[in-house]
């Protein structure tokens, strides 16, 4: 080809071509930041939408608009909401669903099916939670201060998720988990106080059905047995008797994160008696304890025998909790399918689950206390 054959082509490509066939606008985008469900009382789907601008760099602007619509199906909901607002409604890649609890005792699947479906959905940063009531009541609060209602909540979860009270989950890696028949999951739990937005704790799931909570008290020792525990773990014992108002009767300590250790093993006896063993060693530092005398040795060594007998307690507790909800979100039962496949097949894990006996030990020691002494 000429050198002059070598210029025209290019410029004719460019004269012939008129933009990608998949060109998508977003003159007219309506933003939506957070997305809330419900189940109505004639049993149709209730979306409710918090809509910004169509700018992430105005996440944190004053403005937002709250929608309801109802519908047979998630898509149906979403265009009766579409019906009531100007432009095209996009969903934020760093926005956050919630899901009301009667709804979430159904089956969830049904409700996230349309958004694993669709294309153009984010999935890999948006935030879950389930919410003990309405989850559209939280939406049309709008505001905490000045900062718009989806980017609070999203926040929030995320900052509790670095204090091992939320497990960290996303609409991305929800999926694995929710479609595996040997592994359960939990999801963060909301509730709304007057104008507040707290933590209810932990919420269950059996299978795709909400079953059951653990509080935010047991959170932080749940996340750590989970093996998946974030930047910071704080807990609170009583260890002296006394009135339970009295501050000195209380010690305050945080784990220390990177030296916490994990074992957890799966046996099958000859009768098919399944025994769990799970322990932890949890290095900590006092944070605060007004009685003090930290820096004698009998103190510490009485510290770290009581703390390890209350909080294995607890975690024999928590173990409870989770039978109770048929919710193995340890992975026991995928643990059975890769090592005894044979025994798998035959089992009603939804029966046996309940059935398996584990044996779990936290074993406390104090190695900090601050600078005081």
């Amino acid at each position: 080809m000429s050198k002059r054959g070598k210029i025209l082509l290019p410029l004719l490509l460019l004269m012939v071509m008129t933009g990608c066939w998949d060109q998508d606008s977003l003159k007219d985008a309506r933003l939506a930041n957070a997305s809330a469900f419900d189940i109505t009382s004639e049993g149709e789907i209730k979306q409710t939408l918090e809509i910004v601008d169509d700018s992430e760099s105005q996440q944190g602007s004053n403005g937002n608009e709250v929608h309801s619509g109802t519908g047979r199906s998630v898509r149906q909901s979403t265009d009766r909401i579409r019906a009531k607002v100007t432009g095209d409604i996009r969903f934020f890649k760093y926005g956050m669903i919630l899901y009301g609890n009667k709804l979430a005792q159904n089956d969830i699947y049904p409700y996230l099916d349309v958004l694993y479906r669709e294309p153009d959905y984010p999935t890999s940063h948006v935030k879950i939670a389930i919410v003990d009531g309405d989850a559209g009541d939280l939406l049309h609060q709008k505001k905490v201060g000045s900062i718009l209602i989806g980017d609070f909540i999203t926040k929030k979860i995320k900052s509790l998720e670095e204090l091992c009270i939320f497990p960290e989950m996303t609409l991305e890696t929800l999926l694995p988990p929710m479609l595996d028949p040997g592994q359960d999951f939990t999801l963060p739990y909301l509730y709304k106080d007057g104008e507040e937005i707290d933590a209810r704790g932990i919420a269950l799931f059996h299978g795709q059905r909400f079953n059951g909570s653990l509080t935010t008290e047991q959170a932080p020792l749940y996340i750590i047995m989970s093996g998946k525990w974030n930047k910071a773990a704080r807990f609170v014992k009583k260890v002296h008797p006394g009135p339970s108002n009295n501050p000195r009767n209380y010690v305050t300590y945080e784990a220390n994160i990177a030296q916490i250790k994990r074992k957890i093993a799966v046996k099958v006896a000859n009768d098919r008696q399944i025994d769990v063993n799970l322990r932890i060693e949890l290095p900590v530092t006092i944070v605060e304890y007004a009685m003090n005398h930290l820096q004698e040795k009998d103190t510490i060594e009485r510290l770290n025998s009581q703390l390890s007998d209350d909080m294995t307690q607890d975690a024999e507790q928590i173990i409870k909790t989770l039978q109770q909800s048929g919710c193995d979100s340890f992975g026991i039962g995928r643990h059975l399918i890769a090592h005894y496949p044979d025994l798998w097949k035959n089992l009603n894990w939804n029966k046996e689950y309940a059935q398996v006996r584990f044996h779990p030990e936290v074993k406390v020691t104090i190695v900090g206390n601050g600078v005081l002494n």
